[in-house]
């Protein structure tokens, strides 16, 4: 039982020591209990004066050292009270059961005051104690302790009256727990807060009277006045900015409808280099938004619209939500009187079928709400599944009934169709429509089966994964494919026309399966796991795509995709559905294999990838189309070199090779014919190659000098550069090269006179492998050995900032999007991550896939897309687009959700309100 207020105890803090202890764990608590800690203490106090009360919190009262348990433990006999902030983790947590010990071996259970931060608390009022099964938050030290039902407070995300979206309510827990430790009502807290703030207003009136009265002495006070209300209104914006850009942080994963608006405003209001991270970091959240149940939900649907979600939780409740804005849209579905397994819309949206474990089916009108005919009945037991034709007229209902799980009824006449078909559920039963209705699928116990939809009888043998439970089943677009899941975490696929397997099972180490959906196009599909994750799979490629989606604190049920594939639900025994963006930083399509090779190489334009194999063969790639384009080229001898560039236009390929001495050949990438003569070569093997932006010039390096060629001519240009490198790169104009040296700094050169113009002071502590100039040219970026990528103002060649550090292993490659706001890095460690320029900060979770060491990255088109490869010889592309406009992505996701009354809804008063998504 959940009540709004602490009682008014008779129990008087000493003026020494402290008034309460706070007792926590888990890093979501971490995170706002410092703002409660000084909301207790502060209770309308003005800065100036000391606090009525002390807080004990042990990450600002105490050090981390060999004696942390003595501090706590003077914290603990010098407190009055001891506040339990309960939740699963603090349930779980060694240290918060050794506070609760110690408080009950020298204190009394009375002063102890619980506040519910996750989870759930219920008192058995037959046992006159706690439900030891039912309050996940509850320590477990403190079952049998309270001779009645305690007072206790639940904190929950709420919208305060000041306008901010859902923040947590600390000013209520605050107001509830000194109500207690200060012996006074919260009533005359309250009033004594107002009194406080009347105080302040008096000398603030005062004040500006004392002001207005010196603005009228001349006209040059009232100027600065102006200026002064200007610097105010500015400072406030920006203040408010910043409360946005944290709020917007904190929400990501509670509220990601609220964080990625604030976001936007915090843009709106006050377009900074950090409230432009903002928008980025959450731009690129996969996390898109949140459902909130009561109780645990283990079934989700899409609209055939895409413009409604349908969820059904264990309190047997159906709530329907508005997909763009998040919100509930009507009243709820009630009818059934146990857990709602299963959800699914008929033909045009119109209505809905449900199922539950009180054993019935349901059909509703959607637009009313109400029950269309009685309940569907099939005495099976408890149902798990229900399947719903897509026509409309037929139902395949799984239950728990051994002699009968699988049955089949008409939806128009409620009437069962034939006798059942058999098998058993055990609880866990599916089934699935094929896309044109003539067939079904059907899990039961261990086996699937598939079975004409107009005959009821089953097309060959039972399909079966192993000997676990099946969980799910579902069909792929088109129907010639069907997947099944089942409890061990296991998915597997088959060929519905000749029943065989699709590959090899696609296994997981997160739990069993409790769903499994494919995506709209086929391509891929998800499946939810016991561990809370949901994982995309690539079909063709059999591989994860991606990291996993987690956020989820138990158990993920199911998986839905929304109709254009781009949104992701998965429902949780977290009481929660959680939306998902499928396209954020994922990569497209099924990785590119380019066998074993000895080089590879973008064109700056990011439209054309060579590849040089075995057989010394160069293949072509398009990138927009990731299709190779033609045969290869025969770039003869019986091996090429390990350096290789393709021209800016991807037009001209230049290679080296053993057998001619490692002089180097131009080729026309289209005819796959040498371009004149091979450019000469006396130093043995080339290190590197680069060519100027227009593709008139090439600098190759080898032994301890770069030579210049003019491609016209195919004459050497000037002396060759003092210099012994194996990285170059030109500048955006062509007038300078960069160089990598022994020493780990970069020389720049003049082109045009081959004069060295200076150099990178020392910064780097190894290698340096990548440079890459910014698209305007005034930055330069390195990435070295030592996992550091530096910024560098190339005309000054002072380093910009801290460096930027985050990989885990050395880095190997570097490249700037088109526009130059955003830098891409590869790494031995496997990963590949994304910077703010501006900044200087990561931009979300590094980019997972590759299986060994990431070698190069590059950005194709407009910089949409982000081209990576690797040691494991596969090329991958990710959708990066929402880094180009971030702005821009968030309003096509909220589809017009970001409106005036949002924006007064989730922005703080104070700043003119400025539209979110401007046409």
């Amino acid at each position: 039982m959940n009540r709004a207020r602490f009682p008014l105890r008779g129990r008087i803090r000493t003026e020494l020591g402290y008034g309460a202890f706070l007792s926590y764990s888990g890093d979501r608590d971490r995170q706002w209990l410092p703002h409660l800690q000084r909301a207790i203490e502060k209770q309308s106090r003005p800065w100036y004066k000391p606090p009525r009360i002390r807080v004990f919190l042990d990450d600002s009262g105490i050090s981390v050292g060999p004696e942390l348990w003595g501090k706590i433990e003077a914290g603990l006999a010098r407190s009055d009270w001891l506040v339990v902030m309960a939740s699963p983790e603090s349930k779980a947590s060694v240290w918060v059961d050794r506070e609760i010990e110690w408080w009950l071996r020298n204190k009394t259970v009375d002063s102890i005051l619980l506040v519910v931060t996750a989870g759930q608390l219920e008192w058995d009022e037959e046992r006159g104690d706690w439900d030891p099964e039912r309050s996940t938050a509850l320590p477990a030290r403190l079952l049998g302790r309270f001779t009645q039902q305690p007072v206790w407070k639940s904190l929950a995300l709420r919208r305060p009256d000041d306008g901010p979206g859902l923040v947590p309510d600390v000013d209520g827990v605050a107001l509830g727990v000194a109500s207690v430790v200060r012996g006074l009502p919260e009533d005359d807290l309250k009033s004594e807060g107002i009194r406080d703030t009347r105080r302040n207003l008096r000398t603030a009136r005062i004040t500006a009277a004392v002001l207005g009265l010196l603005l009228l002495v001349a006209s040059t006070v009232t100027v600065i006045a102006l200026i002064a209300r200007a610097e105010a209104a500015r400072q406030r914006d920006h203040a408010i900015a910043q409360q946005l850009i944290g709020q917007s942080s904190f929400l990501a994963t509670r509220d990601p409808f609220g964080a990625r608006l604030k976001a936007l405003a915090a843009w709106r209001i006050d377009p900074t280099a950090e409230s432009r991270l903002a928008v980025l970091n959450a731009a690129v959240n996969p996390e898109s938004g949140l459902l909130a149940h009561n109780w645990p939900v283990r079934s989700v649907a899409f609209s055939p619209d895409g413009r409604t979600i349908a969820s059904g939780s264990d309190d047997g409740i159906v709530r329907l939500w508005d997909a763009a804005t998040q919100r509930k849209t009507g009243g709820p579905f009630i009818g059934h009187h146990g857990a709602v397994t299963s959800v699914a819309f008929g033909p045009g949206g119109k209505t809905l079928v449900t199922s539950g474990n009180d054993g019935t089916v349901r059909l509703w009108n959607v637009a009313d709400r109400t029950q269309i005919g009685g309940a569907f009945d099939p005495r099976t037991g408890m149902i798990s599944s229900v399947a719903l034709s897509p026509d409309g007229s037929t139902l395949v209902i799984v239950g728990d009934d051994a002699a009968g799980a699988v049955q089949v009824w008409d939806v128009a006449t409620h009437r069962r169709i034939g006798g059942p078909l058999g098998g058993r559920a055990y609880g866990s039963g599916a089934a699935a429509f094929s896309p044109d209705g003539r067939t079904f699928a059907t899990g039961a116990g261990t086996e699937v089966r598939l079975w004409d939809a107009a005959s009821r009888t089953p097309l060959g043998q039972a399909l079966t994964i192993g000997d676990h439970q099946i969980t799910s089943v579902a069909f792929a677009a088109g129907g010639r494919t069907v997947a099944a899941a089942d409890s061990d975490g296991t998915v597997q696929l088959w060929d519905t026309a000749t029943r065989a397997p699709a590959g090899k099972p696609f296994p997981a180490d997160a739990g069993g399966v409790g769903s499994v959906a494919f995506s709209p196009d086929g391509v891929t599909f998800a499946a939810s796991y016991g561990d809370g994750s949901v994982q995309l799979w690539d079909i063709a490629g059999h591989v994860r795509v991606g990291t996993p989606f987690t956020g989820h604190i138990s158990d993920a049920r199911a998986v839905a995709f929304s109709p254009d594939g781009s949104t992701l639900a998965s429902p949780s025994d977290d009481t929660t559905v959680r939306l998902w963006s499928v396209r954020t930083q994922r990569q497209v399509g099924t990785p590119i294999g380019i066998g074993d090779h000895m080089a590879t190489d973008l064109s700056s334009g990011g439209h054309v990838l060579a590849v040089a194999g075995a057989g010394a063969q160069v293949r072509f790639w398009d990138v927009v189309t990731r299709r190779q384009v033609g045969d290869p080229l025969a770039a003869g001898g019986p091996s090429l070199g390990s350096s290789m560039s393709l021209s800016p236009d991807g037009t001209v390929l230049a290679t080296t090779s053993f057998a001619t001495d490692y002089a180097v050949t131009l080729w026309d990438a289209a005819t796959h014919r040498r371009i004149g003569e091979p450019l000469p070569n006396r130093d043995g093997d080339l290190s590197a190659m680069a060519f100027s932006p227009d593709g008139r010039i090439l600098a190759t390096s080898a032994g301890d000098s770069v030579s210049l060629w003019d491609l016209a001519t195919h004459a050497r240009i000037g002396k060759a550069l003092d210099v012994r490198s194996w990285v170059l790169a030109f500048s955006p104009d062509g007038r300078t090269l960069a160089a990598n040296t022994a020493d780990d700094t970069v020389a720049l050169w003049d082109v045009a006179t081959q004069r060295r113009i200076g150099e990178t002071p020392p910064g780097h502590t190894a290698q340096i492998n990548a440079i890459a100039f910014s698209p305007d040219g005034a930055v330069l970026a390195t990435a070295g050995r030592d996992s550091t990528v530096r910024l560098w103002n190339a005309a000054t060649r002072e380093q910009i900032g801290e460096p930027l550090t985050g990989h885990r292993g050395g880095l190997t490659s570097v490249a700037f999007s088109p526009n130059g706001k955003t830098l891409a890095t590869g790494s031995m460690d496997r990963t590949v991550r994304l910077w703010d320029v501006a900044t200087r900060q990561q931009i979300g979770a590094p980019l997972e896939g590759h299986g060994a060491v990431v070698t190069g990255v590059g950005f194709g088109p407009a910089g949409q897309t982000l081209v990576t490869w690797g040691s494991d010889n596969a090329v991958r592309l990710w959708d990066v687009e929402a880094t180009v406009d971030p702005a821009h992505s968030l309003c096509q996701w909220a589809r017009g959700a970001f409106d005036a009354g949002r924006w007064h809804e989730y922005v703080p008063p104070g700043p003119a309100f400025r539209p979110l998504c401007p046409k």
